[in-house]
């Protein structure tokens, strides 16, 4: 780290002193219900390896979005929580950012203590998806449970011993295929499966998931199964990547073949301050199949007043088979990414990331001589390695 970002941390680490907030306000209404509200904002400083500016920059086609350092709000949500019962709520959260605001999850939840089992209806992440812990997700987590959904999912746990079962099921709205940052950078991104948008010839999605969990051992898997939207994935997502053809044509099966599964699983150990967490994920759309892992492990180091920091690693990859890489779209290269983050809550509303993405990313490319300037670029990689810095204000 150089001198400039040094001096920007501990800056940085100095504008905390004194922001803290409370987590939400309650508000009684005439109805008798009660209706939280809350937030979170995120401040990031962000910079990335490689070149920027405007010689990197084309007025047909833009290599990269922004390689200037730079701040940013990456995100701002206003939240409320609106109690019906003990057993029934209604949350709602608008999103926010330095370009666009959005709603971005809605749910109801019914619990039936009866048969022990949880009822969700709206928008919001699969039921399958992990609560963030640093700010860059997994490879695999952005590409397949970062995207919001519209469904309707169950989930249900019961306790044998001092074993806990879980089991879960979901119907939900397809989402269609998207493309997504692999990190902060947003030059060159991946395809995901995206937030949901209403496409016409919309198909359904139908998931279930076991887990189990006992002395801070826990284990679970999952099978998402439907067909692709008609014709908006096969056609206008899969259809336009460069190669998808010859794919076709190399293997059995048609260019409008509608497969659609991805299946996973997932493994952890959260003992006291130890986190260690592996995932796998194999799926097939069409005739592309693609699958990914990571593993990640931190440590927590209480410090006084309830403040902690940890240290965490993980190192994750994300391929895409029978489909060579293509310089041009950034959605087909195979990547690895490496983390390396410092964690530091300075109480239950208020904490510090510190993240660095070490990116490898096959592009397909090659050493490339300008016949003009006689000038060679070796474009079989991108320096893509980003830092993060960000301040999360929770109130």
């Amino acid at each position: 780290m150089n001198i400039r970002k040094l001096i920007f941390l501990l800056f940085s680490l100095g504008l905390i002193v004194g922001f803290t907030f409370g987590q939400g306000i309650t508000v009684s209404t005439n109805s008798g219900l009660d209706v939280i509200i809350g937030g979170e904002v995120e401040l990031e400083f962000v910079d990335v390896e490689g070149p920027g500016g405007f010689t990197n920059q084309d007025l047909t086609y833009q290599k990269v979005k922004n390689r200037s350092p730079h701040m940013r709000i990456d995100k701002a949500i206003l939240g409320l929580r609106v109690n019906y019962s003990e057993n029934l709520y209604y949350k709602y959260e608008l999103r926010f950012g330095d370009q666009k605001a959005n709603v971005d999850v809605h749910y109801a939840r019914l619990t039936v203590p009866l048969i022990n089992t949880r009822f969700e209806l709206g928008k919001n992440k699969p039921m399958v998806a992990t609560k963030r812990r640093s700010e860059g997700l997994p490879l695999i987590g952005t590409a397949f449970w970062k995207g919001r959904e519209y469904h309707i999912t169950s989930k249900t746990q019961t306790e044998l011993g001092p074993i806990e079962v879980t089991g879960q099921l979901s119907f939900a709205m397809k989402r269609p295929f998207g493309t997504d940052d692999a990190a902060e950078d947003k030059s060159f991104k991946m395809l995901v499966y995206d937030d949901y948008d209403a496409k016409d010839g919309q198909t359904f999605e139908y998931g279930v998931a076991y887990g189990l969990k006992a002395y801070g051992i826990s284990a679970e898997g999952w099978y998402y199964t439907g067909k692709l939207i008609d014709d908006y994935d096969w056609k206008t997502s899969l259809g336009f990547l460069p190669g998808y053809d010859d794919v076709v044509n190399a293997y059995p099966g048609e260019k409008d073949d509608l497969t659609h599964w991805w299946y996973g699983g997932r493994v952890g150990v959260d003992m006291q301050a130890i986190h260690i967490r592996g995932e796998y994920i194999s799926a097939l759309d069409g005739l592309l199949p693609r699958n990914g892992y990571y593993v990640e492990g931190s440590y927590r180091i209480n410090l006084k007043h309830n403040a902690n920091i940890e240290p965490m690693v993980r190192y994750g990859e994300l391929n895409i088979e029978r489909h060579p890489p293509a310089l041009g779209d950034p959605a087909t290269w195979d990547r690895n990414m490496t983390t390396v983050a410092v964690l530091y809550r300075l109480n239950s509303y208020l904490s510090l990331k510190l993240e660095y993405y070490i990116l490898n990313e096959v592009t397909g490319g090659s050493e490339q001589t300008d016949e003009v300037t006689g000038i060679t670029v070796d474009n079989s990689f991108v320096k893509d390695d980003q830092m993060l810095l960000q301040i999360n204000f929770e109130f």
